[in-house]
């Protein structure tokens, strides 16, 4: 793969990723978890902040814009919720939600993960050293991700999915990311 085609596909997985936590977050404030739901809007704008970044390194380095790729919609909210109001979802369904969800999010950061360690290899074939440490970063980032991911989905692993647990949650999750969010929208 040429470096070209490199970072046109890292810049389809950084859209995807977008479109995943915006997905993520109708999913969450759906069932009515603000937390989640303020976590993945987070989320959506630091991959935005990523991609320009993206865009913005290749521009400066290889004197090109990143070419386009087609993006597939990850469809995170599974068809069949369409059909209902928020008040229509039992306890059962919105535990077995919350665990699939986190479930998914912690199986899509892998697989990017895994394919930005795959992207690291080629550059570094290629003897192209600063887009692979440009990588590098990015894989250092998912990475942090995956570690919060898995400590979490342990949590809540230990409680069962414990729905008064998971609600208990949400008003501190919800704060520590309205915080995060307007830090990030700071430095734009």
């Amino acid at each position: 793969m040429t470096v070209e085609e490199i970072f046109g596909k890292i810049a389809a997985i950084m859209i995807k990723g977008m479109m995943t936590h915006e997905q993520f977050a109708d999913y969450y404030d759906f069932l009515g978890l603000c937390g989640y739901k303020r976590c993945h809007e987070y989320h959506s704008i630091l991959e935005g902040y990523e991609y320009r970044k993206l865009n913005r390194f290749y521009i400066n380095y290889y004197n090109k814009l990143v070419p386009e790729n087609p993006v597939e919609n990850p469809r995170i909210i599974p068809e069949s919720w369409y059909r209902y109001t928020r008040q229509d979802v039992d306890n059962n369904t919105k535990q077995k939600a919350v665990k699939e969800g986190l479930e998914k999010w912690l199986k899509w950061e892998k697989e990017v993960r895994q394919m930005y360690c795959d992207f690291y290899k080629e550059l570094t074939e290629l003897h192209e050293i600063k887009a692979a440490m440009y990588v590098e970063e990015l894989i250092c980032g998912v990475s942090k991700e995956i570690k919060s991911i898995e400590r979490y989905h342990l949590n809540l692993r230990a409680v069962d999915y414990n729905m008064p647990y998971i609600i208990s949650g949400q008003d501190k999750k919800h704060k520590k990311y309205k915080r995060k969010t307007e830090k990030l929208m700071f430095c734009f």
